[in-house]
């Protein structure tokens, strides 16, 4: 049994453990407080043992009644529904029926230990005593049965905003940029009309983008010759474009195979530049990227040159580099990546490294199925 599930889990078998563990801690604690030894030489007799053993016997059961009372009653009946006189009421019935059972419960002590006279006063004093020891672990426990759910609740939240995050990246991921796409199909309805044999193949390159991006995008990984091979086909579609006023060049530097990559990392950061551009309708662009492959790293630039500037440009681009960074970090932590844009009178230029998967297996069999994944030092998330 973990740390974790020791302390949280609700199965039946490890609340028990849990409970038994709590009490075992605390009347060990209490029967050693109960020890009466008025000098060293009575650590010696049995009687002094004996004492505190029926100290424990005579009152553990009113403390364990009352903690049970304030966590399963008293707590989900009036604290977490903020009835705060009502767990006042509840908490002085506790005290005093406490008193009471303690009172009787302390004249049996007193009559089997005879460690003071059995006199009315003492009696009193037993069950007041020990009726507070009561009333402070019961209010112990409810603390850590507060915090425990208030930890529970905290994490469920944050489970809930990162399952939302993630639902919203995944569909995110899985669409093509509206604007990019109504220029592919304007691209291919040109094609079409005007009788070109390329229509086919642009076609076809269409519906493998869009395949990929529905169906691989649910994957953690995907081959970077998969990303790249797509992404191929996205600047072929968009340079097919007759009214487009970009000029789209890449090159690819290194070798991608046995590598893995978050799947359109890629792809999502063309998309978006090549909709600014469009959106900003410049005179003329150019779009020049360069992707180098390294072993364990894959290092991006794109540079745009002939964009107008202004604070509506740059505002946008900025909010781009935002966009990239957001979609990163759900994937891989801040160590294994890099985003930042730069300007220069050469243009704007788009830098993002990231550190890829690398597929030992897949590298030494020279297969093309996926394999069990062998990271470098810096892992993904």
């Amino acid at each position: 049994m973990t740390l974790n599930k020791f302390i949280f889990s609700s199965k039946h078998s490890h609340t028990l453990v849990r409970h038994l563990a709590f009490w075992i801690v605390y009347c060990s604690y209490f029967y050693l407080q109960s020890l009466p030894p008025r000098s060293f030489s009575e650590f010696l007799i049995g009687k002094t043992y004996f004492i505190a053993l029926m100290n424990l016997c005579a009152f553990a059961p009113v403390f364990i009644a009352v903690t049970y009372f304030f966590v399963d009653y008293l707590l989900p009946n009036t604290i977490m529904k903020k009835r705060y006189f009502l767990f006042i009421c509840g908490f002085l019935f506790a005290y005093t029926i406490g008193t009471a059972i303690n009172y009787f419960t302390a004249e049996w002590f007193l009559i089997i230990t005879g460690y003071f006279p059995n006199t009315f006063e003492h009696r009193l004093e037993m069950s007041n005593y020990n009726t507070r020891w009561g009333m402070i672990i019961a209010t112990i426990a409810l603390g850590i049965k507060l915090s425990k759910n208030w930890y529970v609740q905290q994490k469920e939240n944050l489970e809930i905003v990162r399952r939302k995050l993630r639902t919203n990246m995944a569909s995110e991921k899985a669409r093509i940029h509206p604007e990019l796409l109504l220029h592919s199909l304007d691209t291919i309805c040109s094609h079409i009309r005007s009788g070109s044999n390329k229509a086919p193949s642009l076609i076809l390159d269409l519906s493998e983008i869009l395949s990929y991006s529905l169906y691989e995008s649910d994957s953690k990984l995907v081959p970077l010759e998969k990303e790249l091979t797509e992404l191929q086909k996205l600047i072929s579609l968009e340079k097919q474009n007759k009214k487009g006023l970009v000029d789209i060049d890449m090159k690819i530097l290194g070798d991608p195979f046995g590598k893995l990559i978050v799947p359109m990392i890629l792809i999502k950061t063309f998309e978006e530049s090549i909709a600014m551009l469009q959106i900003n309708r410049p005179v003329h662009c150019q779009l020049n990227s360069e992707i180098i492959i390294s072993d364990s790293q894959l290092s991006l630039d794109i540079v745009l040159t002939g964009l107008q500037e202004n604070s509506s440009t740059t505002q946008k681009w900025s909010s781009l580099i935002e966009n990239t960074r957001s979609r990163l970090n759900e994937f891989y932590t801040e160590k294994n990546y890099q985003v930042k844009l730069t300007s220069a009178e050469c243009g704007n230029t788009t830098q993002l490294m990231i550190r890829l998967v690398v597929d030992l297996i897949l590298i030494e069999t020279n297969v093309g199925s996926r394999s069990q994944l062998i990271a470098s030092d810096h892992d993904l998330e």
